[in-house]
């Protein structure tokens, strides 16, 4: 089954969530770079918080998450837009992750908690930036991500995050402020359900309604029409070209005169764009080039 987000709402609570299976997303987002096994499991959490939040989005944009600390993990960041359309990068001190564990915490990639940070940003197309930030002193990524929607968004949430073996899932639920809710216990058990999910539960299926069903049995779910999250970047000539003009003149001059063509590769995708020296100075003609960012 392809990868799909369902979200879901307890009938008669004020409470909702969604449901994720990521498997191929997380695959394809990070096939293009050699991370070591720590760095790969927390950007594969990190990409199905960031798309069990944006299922959630008001608006055309983006969401970005950003890990980033004094520790051998310098910076993750991961995009994910209002369609479900993600991708990841990060940057890293090679020797001091390889000799971590498999299984290393937040606070030993990212380093001294007092430091480190996770910054949620909002990113509408039409209108300001709004950031979130959350010190690293509460521990997992779910556990960040609870701090981050009660101080900022001031829902109420509980977020649980599995990544096995290849296997990506997640399951976001929360209590909705002000909503009637004729089942006042519905939120507690959803809550404890929550928790209490070890990784296996949540993909003992590939279809996480299926996930939903055997861990609320007794729970009356309205489900959504499924989403899918997939890998996508948006890397263009147009983007890279504007990027370049950017620059500066100066800049790609020197590029040139140490390699002879400039070269650009994307940070997310591993894609390498080329310019030989006419199609580089090109780029500083008035009349020249694609216009700007696709």
């Amino acid at each position: 089954m392809a990868d799909a987000l369902v979200p879901f709402v307890l009938e008669g609570a004020a409470v909702r969530g969604a449901c994720a299976r990521m498997d191929a997303t997380a695959r394809d987002a990070l096939a293009a770079h050699d991370y070591p096994p720590p760095l790969r499991r927390v950007l594969a959490e990190l990409m199905a918080a960031a798309a069990l939040l944006a299922s959630s989005l008001k608006f055309r944009g983006s969401l970005i998450v950003q890990l980033a600390g004094p520790g051998p993990v310098k910076l993750a960041v991961i995009e994910c837009d209002h369609a479900l359309s993600l991708r990841a990068t990060a940057q890293w001190d090679r020797d001091a992750v390889s000799r971590l564990p498999a299984g290393a915490s937040l606070a030993q990639l990212a380093g001294d908690a007092s430091q480190a940070r996770l910054a949620i940003t909002l990113d509408p197309e039409d209108g300001p930036l709004y950031q979130g930030i959350v010190a690293l002193e509460a521990g997992s990524v779910a556990t960040l991500l609870e701090h981050y929607l009660a101080s900022s968004e001031q829902l109420e949430s509980r977020l649980a995050i599995a990544v096995d073996d290849g296997r990506v899932g997640g399951l976001l639920v929360q209590r909705l402020p002000g909503a009637h809710d004729d089942d006042a216990g519905a939120w507690d058990e959803a809550a404890r359900v929550v928790g209490g999910a070890s990784a296996q539960d949540l993909v003992a299926s590939d279809d996480p309604t299926d996930v939903l069903v055997a861990l609320l049995p007794t729970r009356d779910l309205r489900v959504f029409e499924a989403r899918a999250p997939r890998f996508a970047c948006r890397c263009s000539n147009a983007r890279v070209e504007q990027a370049l003009r950017i620059a500066g003149r100066d800049e790609i001059e020197a590029a040139l005169a140490e390699a002879g063509e400039v070269v650009v590769t994307c940070e997310y995708c591993g894609r390498r764009y080329t310019y030989p020296p006419g199609q580089a100075r090109s780029l500083f003609e008035p009349a020249a080039g694609s216009g700007g960012p696709a």
